[in-house]
């Protein structure tokens, strides 16, 4: 018997494809494209099956929150879930307008005469909203009183809510459906470093509230996001450019889409099935271009001054380079290591120097780019924002490339 053949896609097969499997630009919505992050799936589940427990994901921006919580919505057997994206002009009634909205359940309805049929209504339950200006926990609580469903309410993006009022009575209403609704889970979600950043301090929440923290990508995850992707594309990729993809990634997902997509599709219209070096600096370079216009913005603003030469751009690379702590941070004087390389500087960056150019980038004339912690000698500097360390690294591979360097001061 002749065994059937293969059929291998053509090129407009993975161009017209590449979009949904690499997707830098909006979060993952579709579960076969999804990788990764077991535990956080552990931790959610195991509030939607405590009595009375909530959940709060938290972490830094770019790290798959939202991928997650879309993920959450279908992965979930016998839940009803609805998910609704928070914006800073909410209050505390619209944003439940909005949840309750997404959730219906059916009714049977009989006709008029002993021998109508019953007929199946659909109904909203922001019907059951009192109608009055404002909304508070007792009122959220009484609609589901009499619900034997259960049902996962997600709010994401919660750390745009700026509100304090709004923040203290969803805290009021996470205890109260705690107490009398067990069957019913709030999911906050929200960039922040800690519980606190969404929902202020509430010591009654403690008890009720699983701390889901959403950590950067391991290598490992990332990789499965890279194989997984490329198989489905019908491509390979070598070794070690796979190795930069994970390294340049900075342990971002947003990154690893970006690179990947744009790394295959070079690779795809030069009709090679398999991404080599050649395709991830070009990758490197349009990560760069399509990179969020603030963050680049911000980048500008700090390594432009109107003073004359300066070495804020080789300052921010080595902070960029520098090892992190457990926290996220590096010292002055690890940075001052990239200064000190096997190979003679042109300049004697000294100490003091380079103080002077990390407190500058903690200032909001260079951006707050860095923040200041500690005091003294125990004084220790961060990115506000992580993924700027990662972008400045690509842009340090980059420049390598470019001129076969990375910078005239900084080791390589």
């Amino acid at each position: 018997m002749e065994m059937s053949k293969i059929k291998l896609m053509t090129r407009e097969d993975k161009l017209s494809k590449l979009d949904d499997v690499f997707s830098p630009t909006a979060p993952i919505e579709k579960r076969d494209l999804f990788y990764g992050r077991i535990q956080q799936f552990n931790d959610l589940y195991s509030a939607l099956n405590q009595r009375g427990a909530h959940a709060v994901l938290y972490g830094d921006r770019g790290v798959g929150k939202t991928s997650l919580a879309n993920m959450a919505v279908t992965i979930f057997p016998d839940v009803v879930a609805s998910k609704v994206t928070c914006n800073r002009t909410e209050d505390f009634k619209a944003l439940w307008e909005k949840a309750l909205k997404k959730i219906r359940f059916f009714s049977n309805k009989r006709g008029l005469g002993f021998t109508a049929e019953a007929k199946q209504e659909a109904v909203q339950l922001d019907f059951f909203l009192p109608e009055k200006d404002d909304l508070d926990s007792t009122d959220i609580e009484h609609i589901f009183e009499n619900l034997d469903s259960s049902l996962l309410i997600i709010f994401d993006e919660f750390d745009s809510i700026t509100k304090e009022e709004t923040k203290t009575r969803m805290a009021d209403t996470i205890k109260a459906l705690s107490d009398n609704v067990p069957n019913v889970t709030i999911l906050i979600v929200g960039i922040g470093d800690s519980v606190i950043n969404l929902l202020g301090e509430h010591p009654s929440l403690e008890r009720c509230l699983i701390q889901i923290q959403m950590p950067r990508m391991s290598d490992g995850e990332l990789e499965e996001i890279i194989d997984n992707g490329l198989k489905k594309l019908e491509l390979e990729i070598i070794k070690n450019v796979k190795d930069k993809i994970i390294e340049y990634s900075s342990g971002f997902p947003h990154y690893t889409h970006a690179i990947c997509k744009s790394a295959a599709q070079y690779a795809i219209n030069s009709n090679s099935n398999t991404i080599s070096l050649e395709h991830f600096t070009y990758a490197v370079k349009r990560s760069i271009q399509t990179t969020a216009q603030s963050l680049r913005s911000s980048y500008q603003k700090a390594i432009i001054t109107s003073k004359g030469p300066s070495h804020f751009e080789e300052v921010l690379a080595a902070c960029a380079l520098s090892d992190l702590d457990d926290y996220d941070c590096f010292t002055n004087g690890g940075t001052l290591l990239h200064f000190k390389g096997k190979k003679k500087s042109k300049t004697d960056m000294t100490t003091k120097d380079l103080r002077y150019y990390l407190d500058a980038l903690c200032k909001e004339e260079k951006g707050n780019i860095l923040e200041k912690i500690g005091q003294g000698s125990n004084i220790r500097y961060k990115f506000m924002n992580p993924i700027m360390r990662a972008f400045i690294r690509l842009k340090i591979y980059d420049k390598r490339i470019e001129a076969n360097k990375v910078f005239p001061l900084l080791e390589e």
